[in-house]
């Protein structure tokens, strides 16, 4: 028996892909077939059904799909507790969207860090399947900017502030005075947030009906971009808090509703160590917004 056909199993049952599945394990495909055989075989059951050139998780697969993720649940935590026996007395699994683990996470750790020197914090950037996968335990926490896939996870919002229109500040912009002449000027990045930019869409179209959109999922090069003169985008405020703000500038919207940004911490079991860190970093997200 090898663990490695287990976490193979686990990327191939996500994709229902070898390509996709060889691709996030950085392996061939021949050898992510070969993986599931030899589980396969171990098992001495099947747990995929070929359909045309796809496969797809059967029921073999859908019943043995809890177990591979206990299995390695158990395996990454007492291998984690081995390595950290001497110095910490718990181990917090946390699962990040990339956008948190690039602008909150790098402030808030080393405040929790000097409040609990004794709970050891590992993170995983997770932008799928965060609900499933901290409601069958690989995670203790998950921290997204999406309520979706709950079933029985506990979930508490925090407000993560207020979303403005972010500009490039040239001097050939200083007469532009609102934002449908910048909706015209500029394209307009968007969809860089999960759920307020639908909305948003239709009313900037209703104001600019041939306004130029362009489907940017990354915060971070969205921001890069207008810094470049690129285009604008609505963007919570926050993440320009501390950092070079010198090619940008914040455009209160005339006729716009600025839609508000929010965080959720999910979990499905409780602890003190849980408790501690939800509560910390509520905390946390809060006073930033007063800063």
């Amino acid at each position: 028996m090898n663990l490695e056909w287990y976490y193979t199993f686990l990327e191939v049952a996500k994709y229902e892909n070898y390509r996709k599945a060889a691709a996030e394990l950085f392996t061939t495909q021949t050898t992510v077939f070969n993986h599931i055989k030899k589980l396969e075989s171990f098992l001495n059951i099947e747990l995929f059904d070929n359909v045309g050139r796809n496969i797809i998780l059967n029921e073999n697969g859908k019943s043995f799909y809890p177990i591979a993720i206990e299995t390695i649940t158990t395996y990454e935590k007492g291998l984690s507790r081995i390595k950290n026996s001497n110095k910490y007395d718990y181990n917090l699994n946390i699962a990040v969207s990339t956008y948190i683990a690039s602008y909150i996470i790098p402030k808030f750790l080393p405040i929790f860090f000097k409040a609990a020197p004794n709970i050891n914090i590992s993170i995983f950037v997770v932008d799928k399947s965060m609900a499933r996968e901290v409601e069958e335990g690989r995670y203790d926490i998950g921290i997204t900017r999406e309520l979706s896939g709950l079933k029985n996870l506990s979930y508490q919002r925090v407000c993560e502030g207020q979303v403005k229109l972010i500009v490039p500040d040239m001097a050939e912009n200083k007469n532009v005075k609102d934002e449908i002449e910048y909706f015209k000027k500029y394209r307009i990045f968007s969809n860089n947030h999960p759920t307020y930019w639908k909305d948003l869409k239709n009313d900037i179209l209703k104001l600019v009906p041939k306004a130029d959109f362009c489907d940017i999922s990354s915060v971070t090069v969205t921001e890069n971009l207008i810094k470049s003169k690129q285009g604008i985008s609505y963007l919570p405020t926050y993440i320009f808090k501390d950092g070079d703000n010198r090619n940008i500038k914040f455009l209160n919207s005339k006729y716009i509703k600025e839609p508000t940004s929010f965080t959720y911490m999910l979990w499905n079991k409780d602890s003190s160590q849980i408790q501690l860190f939800l509560e910390m970093f509520s905390i946390f997200i809060k006073k930033e917004q007063n800063r």
